[in-house]
Parts: C-alpha cells; sequence; structure tokens
C-alpha cells in the first residue's frame, strides 16, 4: 500500500512555518505589525470621535493654552502645543502610517513592474529610454527630490504620497529588469515562445511568477522607511495641516519645548516621546517582517 504523499500546497505552508518558528526576530515583526493592524482597526474604540467632528483624523483642541500639559487620565499621552491631544494623535496616526505605506509601495511596485517588466523583456531602444530615465530620477538624492515635489504641489498629505512613488519606483524598476535578464534566457522560457505564447503570456505567466519575489521583499522592508521619510517631511512642515493625525507632525508640535526649560529638559518629554515611540517601534516591525519574508522567499534556501 502506497504512502500517501503530501500536496505542494501543504508542503510550502509547513516550510513556511518552519522557518518562521526558525527566526525569532522574524515572528517579533509579525506581531509588532499585528498588534498596530489592530489599532489602526479599533481606532473608534481606542480614541472616540468627539460628538460632532466630522473628520475622525482632525485633532480636537482641550483649550488653546501653548504649553503642553503633562499625561492625566482625561489625555494618557498629556497635550501637545495648543492642547492636542496626543494619545488621539498617536492612535489615529497608526491608519495615517498604514495608509502611506500602502499606497506608496503599491503605486511604486506598479510602476517599476512596469518600466522593468518593459526595459527587460525587450531590451534595445526600450531598455535604453526607459533606464536612463530611471537613472536621472535615481541621480538625485531622494528625500531632496520628494521635499521638491511637495513643494511644488503644495504641502499636503496627498503630496507626501504622490511625490514618495514619483522618487522611490526606479528602485524596483532596477530590481525586476535584473531578475527578467536573468529569467528570461531559461530554456522554459523560450519553449514558450517557441510553442507560440504571446509575449503577454510569456510575461505573465513564466518570467514575472519566477522574478517578482526579490521586490516582494524590497517592498516588505522599504515600507518603514517610507513610513519614517513621510514623518520626516511632516516634521518639516510639507505635510498636511497642523491638527491632523500624523506622527510626524505631532513630533514637529514638540520640538520648541524640547530645551524649553533649562532647569528641567525633559519636562516636556511626553509630547516627542509617545509619537517617537510608535513612529521607531512600526518602522522596526515592517523590518523584522521583511526580514522574514527574506527568509521565506529566498530562492537560494535549500529545502530538506
Amino acid at each position: 500500500m502506497k504512502a500517501r504523499t503530501e500536496s505542494p500546497t501543504i508542503k510550502e505552508l509547513k516550510f513556511i512555518l518552519t522557518r518562521i518558528k526558525k527566526s525569532p526576530l522574524s515572528i517579533i515583526g509579525i506581531v509588532v505589525i499585528a498588534f498596530f493592524a489592530a489599532v489602526a482597526l479599533l481606532c473608534p474604540i481606542l480614541a472616540p470621535v468627539p460628538e460632532g467632528q466630522e473628520d475622525p483624523y482632525v485633532l480636537t483642541h482641550f483649550g488653546w493654552t501653548s504649553e503642553p500639559q503633562p499625561p492625566s487620565p482625561e489625555h494618557l499621552f498629556g497635550t501637545a502645543q495648543w492642547q492636542y491631544d496626543i494619545f488621539y494623535g498617536c492612535i489615529w496616526g497608526t491608519r495615517t502610517a498604514f495608509r502611506i505605506g500602502i499606497i506608496v509601495v503599491a503605486g511604486n511596485l506598479i510602476i517599476g513592474l512596469i518600466v522593468g517588466t518593459l526595459a527587460g523583456y525587450y531590451s534595445g531602444v526600450i531598455d535604453e529610454l526607459l533606464m536612463r530615465l530611471t537613472d536621472i530620477i535615481w541621480a538625485f538624492p531622494g528625500l531632496l527630490l520628494a521635499m521638491a515635489f511637495v513643494s511644488v504641489m503644495g504641502p499636503s498629505l496627498d503630496s507626501i504620497v504622490l511625490a514618495l512613488i514619483l522618487v522611490g519606483w526606479p528602485s524596483y524598476a532596477r530590481v525586476i529588469r535584473s531578475e527578467i535578464l536573468r529569467v528570461k534566457q531559461e530554456d522554459y522560457v523560450e519553449a514558450a515562445k517557441a510553442i507560440g505564447c504571446s509575449d503577454l503570456r510569456v510575461i505573465t505567466r513564466h518570467i514575472l511568477i519566477n522574478s517578482i519575489y526579490p521586490i516582494i521583499i524590497m517592498a516588505s522592508l522599504d515600507t518603514g522607511a517610507i513610513v519614517l521619510s513621510a514623518a520626516a517631511l511632516s516634521f518639516l512642515g510639507l505635510g498636511p495641516p497642523t491638527g491632523y493625525a500624523d506622527w510626524g507632525q505631532m513630533i514637529s508640535l514638540s520640538r520648541g519645548f524640547i530645551y524649553k526649560n533649562a532647569q528641567d529638559p525633559l519636562g516636556y518629554w511626553f509630547t516627542w516621546t509617545y509619537p517617537g515611540i510608535f513612529i521607531f517601534t512600526f518602522v522596526l516591525g515592517w523590518n523584522l517582517l521583511g526580514d522574514a519574508f527574506r527568509d521565506i522567499l529566498d530562492p537560494t534556501l535549500r529545502r530538506r
């Protein structure tokens, strides 16, 4: 009687779980991102929107005093300048961070896939034109170019998202192009062309499926850096208007109070500590999660 063999799907799932178990830091990354995802989903419960307020991302004033107030039962993280509730801003800022990270990464992936695929598959003139355009954007420091784009479009959250997409896709295009140049030389690709498969079918069914893993890993690692860049732009005053639930802006509101009291330089520690912890933990979680994807999807790993 023949022993029942496991399906490839079951084997792959077992392999993924085994790789995750062997990397405790990857588990920490998954837990951290799951925690922030839960916070984002439970925002209306954790930080209820004040009655009569239409936009939940707008921070409500609890007075007009310029001096921040320390944590209290009414305001768990204290209040920032002009009495903005820091806890409310940090909680709803989680959704802002996910929005920025997901939209920018998706935009980078789409543009990078299109440009890199066309350049790598067709080569020749198309490759030269697309790669020279990529090199032009690549030549500028990313954050400085993003600042220039935001300045032209006008400070807003949407401007930051669009600017980060415009400066971020070249790295994805270069990676996918190099992978496609490698994969398109394989025998199974030549066989698909020989039997009359169209270019679209060859690309989607035979090339991309075997070359997309590096940019998936890259996207997971890049999400944290994107949120950090967006926070930096908001800190510089290029983000949404004052009073928006955004971690970078919450820290920007505290910069005038970091060393305001020479006798007690940590007197207003809460104004920048809590938003800073949220940013640090969120970025660290994505970096650890990216390492987990790398361990799982790395084609050089050998299954035993």
